[in-house]
């Protein structure tokens, strides 16, 4: 039983990203001409969007073009009978066979169907060009090669999309390489990375604690080798002795102090020389004076004002 399970958990796996994919076809969205109608280009004709519901995808299409011929049929005041148009339609008969036989202009340039998951069956859209009232024998339509608009505004939607995902990671990597030198710089020069972003007082603060804190810890180095000699030296009293002994404890805890804390600020120091903003990667906004030309004449004329400069 045991070998199964492997099996078992690979199909559900397979089974739950099948599911997934299908369900994610099925909220496939619908055009935008379905919600929004396109701008026509002259007044002889108006766009129309007909839905046909059916049990099938067949009779779902057959119901949204007979709708589309009866609207466009009442539009004219053409006597057209509902039932013949319904046949002639489910007997295969293309646009313009259909127009030609009952003397309706229409053009039909874009569909869409999909499945009704709530109550079953179809839902089938069609989008008609139709002729305003006074132009039926003489309506202009467009050539209209947008139907599935929103595959082609993803597209574009997915193109910005990668140029700004371009952008940031550029972005990223100027970043990066900005962090990096400041790292590099305030490794062997505390806050000097600092001072390469622009943070020139948060820089010196970290170059002036650093350097407070090690030449401390040096000047107490010095202080307490001193008082080593004075105890390795001949004729030095017991009190002396004691005297050098302790002031050369209290030198060495002083030593050791200053060099733990400045090697606490020093990481400290590089963590921050990453982390902080390089403000020479900020945008400046700054308001000038501005003088513009207003025409080309040999003696032009201008106008003062402000303008806006913006350094990046």
């Amino acid at each position: 039983m045991r070998k199964f399970i492997p099996f078992m958990l690979l199909l559900l796996m397979i089974t739950t990203v099948s599911n997934d994919l299908y369900a994610q076809a099925k909220r496939r969205p619908l055009p935008d001409w379905v919600f929004e109608k396109p701008q026509r280009s002259n007044t002889t004709f108006y766009y129309h969007v007909e839905k046909g519901v059916g049990e099938t995808e067949t009779e779902a299409r057959n119901a949204a073009y007979t709708q589309a011929f009866m609207q466009v049929a009442l539009k004219l005041g053409i006597p057209l009978n509902t039932e013949d148009i319904s046949e002639a339609i489910a007997s295969g008969a293309n646009i313009k066979m259909l127009s030609q036989r009952f003397t309706i202009p229409m053009n039909v340039v874009c569909y869409t169907s999909r499945r009704n998951e709530e109550i079953g069956g179809w839902n089938y859209w069609i989008l008609c060009q139709i002729p305003e009232v006074g132009y039926a024998d003489r309506a202009r339509f467009d050539d209209f090669n947008e139907c599935f608009k929103f595959e082609k505004y993803e597209a574009i939607k997915n193109k910005i999309n990668a140029y700004k995902e371009r952008q940031r990671q550029d972005s990223l990597r100027i970043v990066r390489s900005s962090n990096a030198r400041a790292l590099t710089a305030s490794t062997f020069i505390p806050g000097m990375g600092q001072m390469l972003k622009g943070q020139g007082g948060t820089g010196a603060a970290f170059l002036v604690s650093e350097v407070a804190l090690f030449g401390g810890g040096a000047a107490c180095y010095f202080l307490g080798q001193e008082q080593v000699k004075t105890m390795k030296a001949t004729g030095t009293s017991y009190a002396n002795y004691q005297h050098a002994k302790k002031m050369k404890n209290v030198y060495d805890i002083a030593m050791y102090s200053a060099f733990g804390i400045g090697a606490a600020v020093h990481i400290a120091n590089m963590v921050h020389a990453w982390y902080v903003k390089d403000k020479n990667l900020m945008g400046k906004t700054a308001f000038v004076p501005a003088m513009i030309p207003i025409n080309d004449y040999s003696t032009p004329t201008y106008a003062f004002g402000a303008g806006v400069q913006i350094t990046f």
